[in-house]
Parts: C-alpha cells; structure tokens; sequence
C-alpha cells in the first residue's frame, strides 16, 4: 500500500487546491492545444518523448485547467521515476485513503495522470483492465520514449489510446519562451535579422530544452544537457530498459555521432574498428533510435521501399546533444546546423550517387531538394538534383547559417533560421 503521504506529496492540491507554482509554467507549448480539449474523452492519453522536454509540465497545466472545474480529490497525479509502487498499489491506495470508496462508486468522471509509465513492468494490463471495468476514468499517461512504452501501448491498448509525441522545443517556441513576438517577426523577418540572430546560435546549441530556453551561462548549460540527458537517458534509462550491457560500446557510439552527425552508418566497418560483433553494434543504433535519440536519413532511390535498403546518415533527435558532446565547436558547428535541419525537415532522405544531397523531402507537389552549406554559392548539387528529377523535383533550397537571401541556378538561398522559422 502507498504512504498516504506518499500520495499527498504528488498532489498538494488536495489539501491546498491549486497546482504549486513551481510546477508550472504560463507558457503553453504547441502540443498543449491538442492534448487539452482530449480531457472529457474516454480515450486513454499517452505523451511520450525524451526526457526534460516538458511532459510533466503539460500534464500539471492540464491538471490546472481541470482544478477550476473538478473536486480536487477527484484529480491524481503519480510519477513512476524512482517509485518502488506498482500502478495497482496506487490505484488501490488512492481508492482506500482519498476516495475512502471505490472508483466504481464514483458519480463523477476520475482524473488519473501517471508519469513515466514505462518504468512499471505489466502497466498495460491494469491499465487496460480498469479503462474497460470503469467508464468514467481518464487516464494521462507519459513516458521517456523507449520501444516498450510504445508497442505495448499499440498492441494492449489498441482502440483504446491516443498517443502525442511532445519534441524537443521548436525555433518559434524558444523565441516565444524569450518574450519575442514570432507572428510579427514573421512578417518581416529581416526587421529583426539583428536581435535573433544571436538567439538562433543559442537555440542551435542548447535551447531545445525548455529549461535551458533562457539560460545564458553556455558552461551550465552543457552540464545540464551532460547530466539530464546523456548520463541520464542514454547511460541508465536505455541500459535499464534494453539489458544493454556494454556501457563503453555505447559511450563509443554515441561519442562517434557526437563527432560525425550525419555520418554513414555501415554496421560491419564500425564492428570492425571497434573490435565488436557487428549485430551488438546495430542493436546498439537500434535501442539509440528507440529512445528517441537518434534518428536515420535513408539514401534516396526513387521509392521508399528502395531507399530504405540502401545506405543511411545518422543523426540526433537534437542539435544540442552535439553541442554537449564536444568541447569546442568551430569543427562542428555545421554539422550541428545540418542535424537541425534534419530535425525540423523530418526528412528521411538524402541522395548520394555521383554527386550528393543533404536532404530530399518528398510531398504531395513533389520532391523538394535541400543543401546545408556555410557558402551562399554552393548550389550546384542542388542544381544537379533539380536536373537529374526534374519531372519530380518542386524546389530546391540552399540553407546557409547567416547568407542572405536569394536565388541562383533556380535554386532558393535561404538563411536556417528564417527557413525553419517558416518564413523561407
């Protein structure tokens, strides 16, 4: 059974009626608008993503909301971080010493907020048994992204769950979190080229993380990003979740990336170098990807299937990783610049045969064709692509980190942050 102090330490609002300040935050990201109006849906609600990009948040500005309309004691909220209790044990515990009845007793909907799921073994199934046994529960779950959180989610909750990915804060979001006004901004970009700029490379290199989004001290900064994240994440959370058992493979690989995003991935080179089974290695990509961490761009071949058969690039789900991982950054500052735009592309292609392109996105108007480079006048790949695919090829972008805007060969330039600010 759960401590009823336990209990009343994850929800002070019982006694004290509001959600702590501290635990909140004015600022709404993006996926709030979505996930908010999904309250009075008997769906189950999963928001998965990496750690420190502002799930717990959301989920106590949710609680928020629903305090002005709801008995506070009809409200839960549980985090599985560090607990030794099961999912039953609370759920038990919260009906016995709060409710002093049974959910089923309960003439009104129940709010049930339970964070990092993922780390209760068989939570799918209690979950699972009292969404089906008790109408008027709402469950709000969340978890660090992992393999197991999401397919047992699929596969048990079928039907019955909705899941949110909340990612790493977008350019507009950390602008918006540094009081800047983005919808005027947007109108005439150029205007403040001056006062973002400096935002921008701040942003590159550690303002994906709501609470970095304001920090100016870069050394704290990438001690966060260092102990939240990397030790965190990739050294406990991924380890715990897959049995990986060799730490130094890992810190390997992840160090390879740091130094290399958007390398080429080739399993048997890399196995070889480091002395290791080439299977163990791929898994090693594959849990990194799982979690969230990483993400691969495929080789482009004229169809999703081919190209996924064919080389791939790897990079983080984050430019700031990079930025954690490497104590001095004039190597990979451009490297950094292309994994953002890998990032806010979603792109899942490049194209390398004879001559190579960093991405190719592919949309209902066609292929569009996209080089990072720190030379305005480095279009000719670009140009190439554009007459190779030329009954398929839309458009074709040149992005630079400071250029100025233009066109040559038929080919957009566009300064990064004006393009993935969406005024490009």
């Amino acid at each position: 059974m759960v401590p009823i102090e336990e209990l009343e330490r994850f929800n002070p609002w019982w006694t004290k009626g509001g959600v702590p300040p501290g635990w909140t935050q004015e600022y709404r990201r993006k996926l709030y608008s979505s996930v908010e109006p999904c309250t009075q849906r008997r769906q189950i609600l999963l928001i998965y993503g990496l750690r420190r990009v502002g799930k717990t948040t959301l989920m106590m500005q949710v609680i928020e909301k629903l305090l002005k309309t709801v008995n506070p004691r009809h409200i839960l909220y549980f985090s599985f971080d560090d607990a030794a209790f099961s999912v039953k044990d609370v759920l038990e515990s919260y009906q016995k010493v709060i409710l002093h009845s049974s959910i089923e007793d309960s003439r009104e909907p129940l709010y049930l907020f339970f964070d990092e799921i993922q780390k209760k073994d068989s939570w799918e199934n209690t979950i699972k048994t009292y969404y089906d046994l008790y109408p008027d529960i709402r469950f709000f779950l969340s978890g660090s992204a992992s393999a197991g959180l999401r397919k047992r989610s699929t596969e048990s909750l079928a039907g019955r769950i909705l899941d949110f990915t909340l990612p790493p804060l977008s350019f507009e979001e950390f602008l918006e979190l540094n009081g800047k006004k983005t919808g005027i901004i947007k109108k005439d970009p150029d205007l403040h080229k001056r006062e973002i700029l400096p935002l921008f490379y701040r942003y590159l290199k550690y303002g994906q993380f709501p609470e970095l989004a304001r920090e100016t001290d870069e050394v704290f900064a990438k001690k966060y990003l260092q102990n939240t994240i990397i030790e965190r994440v990739i050294y406990r959370d991924l380890p715990e979740e897959f049995g990986m058992k060799d730490i130094e493979l890992l810190r390997t690989i992840v160090a390879l990336i740091g130094k290399n995003p958007g390398m080429i991935v080739r399993y048997s080179e890399i196995a070889k170098n480091l002395g290791r089974d080439q299977r163990t290695v791929a898994n090693y990509f594959e849990y990194l990807e799982y979690g969230l961490l990483i993400r691969f761009v495929y080789n482009y071949r004229g169809g999703a299937l081919a190209s996924m058969r064919k080389m791939k690039k790897v990079y983080f789900t984050s430019p700031n990783l990079v930025f954690a991982l490497n104590h001095t950054l004039d190597r990979v500052l451009p490297f950094m610049l292309e994994n953002l735009v890998a990032c806010e592309t979603s792109a899942k292609f490049f194209y390398r045969n004879g001559f190579e392109v960093d991405f190719v996105q592919e949309t209902g108007d066609g292929l569009v064709a996209i080089e990072v480079k720190q030379n305005e006048n480095e279009v000719k790949q670009v140009r190439k692509f554009r007459e190779k695919f030329r009954d398929t090829t839309r458009d074709g972008y040149l992005l630079t980190m400071e250029g100025e805007e233009g066109e040559k060969d038929g080919v957009r330039i566009i300064p990064a942050w004006k393009f993935i600010l969406g005024t490009g």
